[in-house]
């Protein structure tokens, strides 16, 4: 229970104002930074930061009125920083590029400390059931959780009167048993991005050259279902740290592990209770004007593209309205205070600390790629996992863009203070050259790429002849009754981690949902 929210990174991450607009622009009204904010704060209870946090992140940007009080997630801040998160917020304001704004309103440029969700009482993962999901909630008459079932489709039929289908059931095996749930209002799926789009194709709702393929009957024809799909590719770079400087890979260490847990244990003390991340986001700096020039152009050459689909044009047009402005953050670093080995493969290898030494990682994520990709059925079994196509760094744009990136980040981490936490002459583990090569750092670049799980778009929320899947109330297009609420609607992928938006349209969609059927 929980989905995502129960086992990822619990960053707290807030859209930007122009992402958001670029949402409304895309055909959504109310979808725009202004309609949208109010539930950016409606889902979280924000703790301020500790007098120490203040002290240790100096120029730290955060009020207490700018953040959500009422809302069930709780929002909160560590206490076991480590020299390299001041380091960070100070390298920054070295380079020109202090933090000047808090993320929740929707713009910031430079550093950044965002909170995590874990409780500031329990210090345990404030996650999507455990706060949605309560005693009081669980308690409803009218509410009955299901766990161990899959879900196979939604059971539709054509209304003699409209051109709409209406869902009448749906159907869900729990064991060996097929069972089926008649529907009195609507049905709302919220599978995520991978297997929202899964259901609607097994239902009937997609391509209907693919369903034919399966076997499936074509209930609304609509090749967009699973189309769309955008993802933040991360690249990180690792950098060994100075001799006696602590690192996340002690944890190697079982005395420290064990010590770690039992400090948890006693009383939510210690590392295990708290985000240990920091992070930035920054424009595309230390890049000349032609060169820059050369790099709009490249998207310009997309535009014009004869064969680029209505609904890829669209989107390019409003997001090349965001990287025309030199201003604005085009990407995301992150620190994280241990290593990260992505040629490893296997994500157990690669969070698995495995390499001798101690290390920290610098990892970089663009804010608004331009790469599409795509999550199909590849059977008329349920259980039969979908094909996914990430499509990362696929657009040339998205590969240039993301090396200058890693560029800068290498250059962060040769500058004071954070430069001398690091080992003089030690070890990277992504190349051991500096990154000066454009060439060379693209090469890296689809050497180290890895999803970030921040997986979006295959529903996407668009006007359906712009390639749309629902519309800007959530409906499934032909459909009477059948909406979807999760990342798959996302028009494009907002910046960072997605989860703050994930939960702030699941609020927005319920204040839409209750106005339409009352």
């Amino acid at each position: 229970m929980g989905g995502s929210s129960a086992i990822n990174l619990g960053m707290i991450i807030y859209p930007s104002r122009s992402g958001m607009n670029a949402w409304e622009k895309l055909g959504n009204p109310g979808w725009g930074w202004d309609g949208f904010s109010p539930y950016v704060r409606k889902f979280h209870t924000a703790a301020p930061p500790s007098s120490d946090n203040r002290e240790f992140f100096k120029g730290m940007k955060y009020d207490q009125q700018d953040q959500g009080s009422t809302g069930p997630v709780q929002e909160s801040f560590g206490d076991q920083d480590m020299p390299y998160h001041t380091a960070w917020m100070d390298t920054f304001k070295t380079l020109g590029y202090p933090q000047d704004e808090d993320p929740i309103n929707g713009a910031c440029t430079g550093p950044f400390l965002g909170p995590g969700a874990v409780d500031p009482v329990t210090h345990t993962r404030s996650h999507s059931a455990a706060v949605y999901l309560g005693p009081e909630v669980q308690a409803r008459s009218n509410l009955r959780v299901v766990t161990g079932a899959l879900v196979e489709k939604i059971i539709m039929e054509k209304r003699k009167s409209e051109e709409e289908v209406a869902a009448t059931g749906v159907q869900f095996t729990k064991g060996s048993i097929v069972y089926s749930v008649s529907v009195a209002k609507e049905v709302i799926l919220a599978a995520g991005t991978t297997q929202s789009s899964q259901i609607l194709e097994l239902s009937g709702i997609g391509d209907e050259t693919l369903l034919q393929s399966h076997g499936i009957p074509t209930i609304i024809n609509n090749p967009s279902v699973g189309e769309n799909l955008q993802d933040h590719g991360m690249i990180s770079l690792g950098y060994e740290v100075a001799d006696g400087m602590p690192s996340g890979d002690m944890a190697r260490d079982p005395a420290v592990a064990a010590a770690a847990m039992a400090a948890y244990q006693k009383d939510g003390s210690g590392p295990l209770g708290m985000v240990p991340l920091i992070s930035a986001f920054m424009p595309l700096v230390d890049t000349p004007e032609d060169e820059r020039n050369h790099l709009l152009q490249q998207l310009q050459e997309s535009l014009d593209s004869p064969s680029l689909s209505r609904t890829h044009k669209k989107q390019y047009e409003a997001l090349h309205s965001l990287l025309q402005n030199p201003d604005e953050p085009t990407a995301q670093y992150v620190l994280s205070p241990f290593q990260l080995l992505p040629r490893e493969g296997e994500p157990k290898r690669i969070f698995g600390l495995g390499h001798p030494g101690f290390f920290i990682s610098l990892v970089s994520m663009l804010s608004y790629p331009l790469s599409r990709g795509s999550v199909h059925i590849q059977s008329s079994d349920p259980k039969a996992a979908p094909v996914i196509d990430h499509g990362i760094l696929r657009h040339p744009v998205d590969l240039e863009l993301h090396a200058r990136h890693n560029m800068y980040m290498d250059k962060i981490a040769e500058t004071e203070p954070l430069a001398s936490l690091l080992k003089k002459g030690g070890e990277r583990l992504h190349t051991p050259e500096r990154l000066t090569d454009l060439g060379k750092v693209q090469e890296l670049c689809k050497e180290l790429s890895l999803s970030m799980y921040h997986v979006s778009g295959s529903c996407a929320m668009m006007p359906r002849e712009d390639g749309g899947v629902v519309d800007s109330h959530l409906r499934v297009y032909g459909s009477a009754n059948i909406r979807v609420v999760d990342a798959s609607i996302f028009p494009l992928v907002p910046r960072g981690n997605i989860q703050a938006t994930v939960f702030a349209v699941a609020e927005k969609a319920a204040d839409i949902i209750k106005q339409d059927l009352n």
